[in-house]
């Protein structure tokens, strides 16, 4: 059984990492796991394997985190070196500037090298990994790069416990926690195993949806090791779990945003996401009857991120004032917004809430997300989840929902409210083709889909120093606009043809009539048929 042990790289007993031969570190691994009280029998293959590594020389990297500047790291095996996923990990966490005393936790420090670089930034790092050779790695590199942190032998276990847990608690609570995933998947039956050093920090775990999912069981148990405002940066591959981490944080509560991605040519797909608590300084109402809940919004006052939904609307409105009825059950809600982004156009605000309308759907049912990368758009062709321009989402049997934003100008004040309404149930229309949530899944309640919106609305809009910047998401808006387009639609504005080729940054269509491009920025006058 390894001990835990907390190394400080200020004033450690031990000598530097750099100093000590590899015989030394073989002398610490056996030391550890008592291998010279182990029966013969019980030193296994992956066991075997792995001292026959540690009798190997440890490895020099010359790791070039910016331009100009870069970190000298020794890298013994078994622990993990620097390679594309740290570059991409500490690129995103380098956005977020100077750390300034703010504190970080990176769970699985490896060779050191990201919570080194961000020491270097400022940042008051606490960093742990459950092989001693990372930590001893990542103590000897700190110093000898001249940074100061705290190296805590210790991590996640499968139950979503923190192994030496008060220790880190002690340093907490963090503003940022980030961990670049273990990816590989669980060996079965009779495959080779790596060794448990190896395993540990690289194969993904048999239980509870992967290592990512872990970390989330715990934020529920453990609340105070994030900080109020906090965010997790948490960075995977475009495996099956991967590709369903942020629908399965979305469904836990937690708002989330692509901060950077790295695609490589045999397929593979690196993303990092940020992860916090949606809207924490906003105000939440729920009311029984509005005339309207963008009415309500545009005349109080209340924080930026604040919803207000309603049972009843007696004056709900769609585009152009048309009449949006909410029926009994049904969702009725809107948001006040960051003026700032008005900057992208309305046009395209719309666009991006209908992305969250279905992103808020496939977190309900366990299904990647639109938001997370466009070819997410095409499983939905079961029930033809689609947008449809300006400011609808559709299923396969007709309209669901509709998103509006408005704005008012006041002085120098400016005024955004976002509205969505979605039927949950049935409605009785013969005004257009109309469909509700209960006709795709009967699994959602309006208290739970109230919540997942609201998620995905702060996924979408919310700002804050911590968060990613929104990203264009022009591709999955056209995707989900084509499995629309795919049924054959046409569009005639004025009793012309035209033929939608794409859309605009601004989200306006961009169409041919057959002799030139035209760009349709308002749906006056245009027919779908």
């Amino acid at each position: 059984m390894m001990t835990a042990r907390s190394w400080v790289g200020e004033g450690i007993s031990k000598p530097p990492f750099h100093v000590v031969h590899h015989k030394g570190i073989l002398e610490i691994l056996t030391n550890t796991l008592q291998i010279e009280h182990l029966p013969p029998k019980s030193v296994d293959g992956p066991i075997r394997r792995e001292l026959e590594l540690l009798s190997s020389e440890a490895s020099i990297h010359e790791w070039a985190f910016k331009e100009n500047e870069g970190l000298s790291l020794i890298v013994p095996a078994t622990v993990y070196p620097p390679r594309e996923d740290t570059g991409l990990l500490f690129s995103c966490l380098s956005k977020l500037g100077k750390g300034d005393g703010r504190k970080l936790l990176e769970i699985g420090c490896g060779s050191g090298a990201v919570s080194i670089a961000l020491a270097k930034f400022g940042w008051e790092v606490t960093t742990c990994d459950v092989n001693p050779l990372a930590i001893a790695a990542t103590t000897g590199n700190a110093s000898y790069n001249k940074v100061n942190l705290t190296a805590i032998e210790g991590g996640l276990n499968e139950g979503g416990n923190f192994t030496n847990q008060q220790l880190i608690e002690s340093r907490g609570p963090f503003d940022i926690i980030t961990w670049n995933l273990p990816y590989l998947s669980p060996v079965k039956g009779d495959e080779e195993k790596l060794g448990p050093l190896e395993d540990a920090g690289l194969v993904d775990t048999q239980e509870n949806n992967g290592w990512g999912v872990a970390l989330l069981q715990s934020l529920t148990k453990e609340s105070d090791l994030l900080k109020p405002g906090g965010a997790i940066y948490l960075l995977h591959t475009n495996n099956e779990r991967g590709n369903l981490l942020q629908s399965r944080w979305r469904a836990a509560g937690w708002a989330t945003r692509i901060s950077s991605e790295l695609q490589f040519d045999d397929g593979e797909r690196l993303t990092c996401f940020a992860a916090w608590k949606p809207h924490e300084k906003a105000a939440r109402q729920s009311h029984d009857v509005l005339d309207s809940t963008n009415q309500y919004l545009m005349e109080t006052d209340l924080p930026i991120g604040s919803m207000v939904t309603a049972k009843q609307q007696l004056a709900g409105r769609g585009q152009r004032k048309r009449v949006w009825d909410t029926n009994e059950g049904d969702f009725a809600g809107s948001w006040v917004l960051d003026p700032e982004l008005m900057e992208c156009g309305p046009g395209m605000m719309q666009l991006d809430a209908g992305v969250a309308v279905i992103d808020a759907i496939c977190a309900s049912q366990d299904i990647p997300l639109p938001s997370a990368h466009w070819t997410n758009c095409n499983p939905f062709s079961n029930h033809n989840l689609s947008i449809h321009w300006p400011n609808d989402v559709w299923a396969d049997s007709g309209k669901l929902a509709g998103c509006l934003i408005e704005g008012r100008q006041t002085g120098k004040h400016q005024k955004v409210v976002l509205g969505i309404g979605l039927n949950l149930g049935i409605p009785n229309t013969e005004d257009y083709p109309s469909t509700g949530l209960s006709d795709i899944t009967n699994s959602v309640t309006l208290e739970g889909f109230t919540d997942l919106i609201d998620t995905a609305v702060s996924s979408q809009f919310e700002t804050g120093i911590l968060i990613p910047p929104r990203p264009n998401q022009k591709n999955a808006v056209w995707a989900l606009m084509t499995n629309h387009l795919s049924r054959g639609l046409s569009l005639k504005q004025d009793a012309e043809k035209l033929t939608v080729t794409s859309i605009s940054k601004a989200g306006e269509l961009i169409c041919h009539d057959g002799r030139k491009r035209r760009i349709i920025s308002d749906s006056y006058n245009l027919i779908w048929n």
